[in-house]
């Protein structure tokens, strides 16, 4: 804790409530300029939350991701991990090492039908054979 206080600068965290009981705890630590590494605690007894906690994730995440890289490092064990960062928008990456997921600009959006593909995805399907580009 007193590290945290001390690099203010380089780590910031977020803790959301329900009344007097902490349902998650979110930590943000920058390396260079623009990466921020992204630390979370979630709580059993948000069980009950999570659809409103993955809206308030990609919210705030979104906005982060416009000027930052956001990076969280979750374990292949970690089958809840791995959904809700997928949930929110996270992609795997595994050019950076096993486990790194990854947010950033561009890469997501809040419709689930625009991540399928296809000509209503907004995606062109013509290539260099079309003509023309």
């Amino acid at each position: 804790m007193l590290a945290q206080v001390r690099a203010v600068d380089v780590v910031q965290s977020v803790a959301i409530y329900r009344g007097d009981e902490c349902l998650a705890l979110v930590c943000f630590g920058r390396h260079g300029w623009r990466r921020l590494e992204m630390a979370l605690a979630v709580s059993p007894a948000a069980a009950g939350h999570m659809g409103r906690l993955v809206r308030m994730a990609q919210l705030t995440l979104f906005a982060m991701a416009e000027t930052h890289l956001i990076v969280a490092r979750i374990r292949s064990s970690n089958h809840a991990g791995q959904r809700m960062a997928m949930l929110v928008g996270f992609h795997a990456h595994r050019n950076l090492g096993l486990g790194v997921w990854i947010l950033r600009k561009g890469r997501h959006d809040l419709d689930p039908k625009s991540r399928q593909g296809g000509a209503g995805s907004g995606r062109k399907t013509e290539g260099a054979a079309g003509g023309g580009e």
